[in-house]
Parts: structure tokens; C-alpha cells; sequence
């Protein structure tokens, strides 16, 4: 049932006609919100999800187009659920699965788990549409971008910060446990333990490359990509970097970057300052004692 109603959203969403023409009963998913730039359609329950939704990709359409270089501003179509299961079922996602949002292509239909449970949708859909923005852009092209720099961009518009990212990664670094860049793409396809770090790492990358190029540095690696079908080519030609070098300059400004801020943040240092603290007081303690004692040796009792 779930998944002929997603089918039945899909359909209405890409102007189709809903049930050969006849009109949705009231348990049926239906358009809910025909905005500016958005097509929300689910359960009639969903109503007020469905016009936050809209409002909310009527704000990040338009502001994500120019940064990824996408001209198609056409409404972006949205299937909205307010019952996790029915997410899980409509989008094929595993059960115990921790996804919130799914893009699919070639339709450009972005699917929100509206339930607010697992993350807010003021990030979640501003990261689908920048996937939809993105293939827009990219057109036949979207295969030859890699999955990591696909959902850094995606983290990038949905407003994660350097400051957000970045602490992730270094950490992880400090533990030993970061990704190389060349594990991230199948970090993130398995959807597993270390999938939410390569996504940090990936937005990390987006975020440096912005630093260190401008903004601009986005839209212009997608149109080289869309022209030249090759990813390192494009990486070469728009900043100058093969990958490895993006790499490794990326890992030492980032790592120089934050050593110090993480350093005085790290409960290592808090635990390390307490020990010192008490040292220092044991050993005042302590001389502070020998000093009467040898005081009470000097002089000796009264009455002696």
C-alpha cells in the first residue's frame, strides 16, 4: 500500500494524471502545496509539513541555483511523510536506517521524512534540493562527479560551516580513524558506522576548496565536469590541484587550522589541568606541614 501510494506522489508531482484522471480519495497522497518553487504532495496529515516544506525550498532554490551553476529553476517536486515507516517503505531504505532525506534521479523528486525525529528538515531539505540543483546542472554529466564532492556541496548549501566539519574530521584524526579521500565514496554508499564522518570529511573538502578558491569555485567545477565528463580533469583545470594535492593540502591547512582550538577543547587537557592543579596543591600541602613541623622542632613545646 505504501509503496503504490509513493508511486501514486510520483506520479502527481511530475504532472501526471493522478489515477487515470479520477479524482484522489481522502486517503490517498495528493498535491498539498503548489508554491513558487516547490510541489509538495503526500497524506492529507501532512498539510502543515507539506507548506513548511514549501517555504523552505522556496528560500534554498533559488539561492543554491547560481552556486552550483544550475539555470532550471522549475518547481522541485517533494513527497512529504509524517510517519517514518512510510519513508522507509516508499524510499527502499533498510529499517533500522538513519536517512531522512532521498534525491532521485532522473525524475529530480526529493523524498523528507517529515517526522522532525532524526534531523530538522530545515536541514534536510535544503540538502536534497542542492542534490536536485546539482544534477540539474550537471544534466547527463551527474555520474562523472564524485558521490563525496555531490554530498559535500549538498552539506555546504545546507549551511555546514568549517566550523561544523572540520572539528570531525580532526578529531578523527587524532584517534586514527579518518577517511582517505579515495574511501569516502564507498563510506558513504554503505551507509554505515563510518558514513555521518565521510560526510563531515566531504563538506570539509567543499568548505576548504570555498576558503581557498571563493564560492565561485563550485559552479565552476560543475560546468567543467559537465563539459569534460572527467573529474580530474576539471579538479586540474578549475583549481590548479590533481586530487592527491587537494588531499594533502587540504589535511595540513585543516589540521594547522584547528590543532590548537581542539587542543584546549579536548577533555584530555581538562583532566590533565585538573591532575596538575591537585599536584600542585599536594605538594603546597606538603611543605606547608614540613614547615610546622620543623618550627615545632625548633622551638619545642611551652613549659619545656
Amino acid at each position: 500500500m505504501v509503496r503504490k501510494a509513493a508511486l501514486y506522489i510520483l506520479l502527481g508531482l511530475l504532472g501526471a494524471p493522478a489515477l487515470a484522471g479520477e479524482p484522489l480519495a481522502e486517503e490517498h497522497p495528493r498535491i498539498l502545496v503548489h508554491s513558487a518553487y516547490a510541489i509538495v504532495g503526500g497524506m492529507p496529515d501532512a498539510q502543515d509539513v507539506a507548506y513548511e516544506v514549501a517555504a523552505i525550498i522556496d528560500e534554498c532554490a533559488p539561492r543554491i541555483a547560481p552556486i552550483v551553476g544550475a539555470a532550471d529553476l522549475r518547481a522541485v517536486p517533494a513527497a512529504i511523510y509524517v510517519d517514518r515507516k512510510a519513508f522507509i517503505a516508499a524510499t527502499g531504505m533498510p529499517p533500522r536506517s538513519l536517512v531522512v532525506g532521498l534525491a532521485t534521479f532522473p525524475a529530480g523528486v526529493i523524498h523528507i521524512d517529515g517526522t522532525g525525529l532524526l534531523a530538522s528538515i530545515e536541514k534536510v531539505v535544503p540538502h536534497e534540493v542542492g542534490h536536485v540543483m546539482v544534477a540539474r546542472a550537471l544534466g547527463p554529466a551527474l555520474p562523472a562527479l564524485p558521490t563525496w564532492l555531490n554530498e559535500g556541496i549538498a552539506e555546504y548549501v545546507a549551511g555546514e560551516t568549517a566550523a561544523q566539519v572540520d572539528p570531525v574530521w580532526v578529531r578523527a584524526v587524532g584517534r586514527g580513524s579518518s577517511l582517505d579521500l579515495a574511501e569516502l565514496d564507498a563510506a558513504i554508499g554503505e551507509r554505515g558506522d563510518q558514513a555521518g564522518l565521510a560526510y563531515a570529511e566531504s563538506a570539509s573538502i567543499v568548505n576548504f576548496l570555498v576558503a581557498e578558491r571563493g564560492e565561485a569555485v563550485i559552479a565552476d567545477l560543475i560546468r567543467s565536469v559537465a563539459r569534460t565528463r572527467d573529474f580530474e580533469t576539471s579538479l586540474q583545470e578549475v583549481t590548479g590541484w590533481r586530487t592527491s594535492e587537494l588531499e594533502s593540502t587540504w589535511r595540513r591547512v585543516v589540521v594547522r587550522r584547528w590543532r590548537w582550538p581542539l587542543l584546549f577543547q579536548s577533555p584530555v587537557l581538562v583532566y590533565g589541568v585538573m591532575v596538575l592543579l591537585f599536584l600542585i596543591g599536594l605538594v603546597r600541602y606538603l611543605r606547608e606541614r614540613r614547615r610546622r613541623r620543623s618550627s615545632f622542632e625548633v622551638e619545642g613545646p611551652e613549659g619545656w
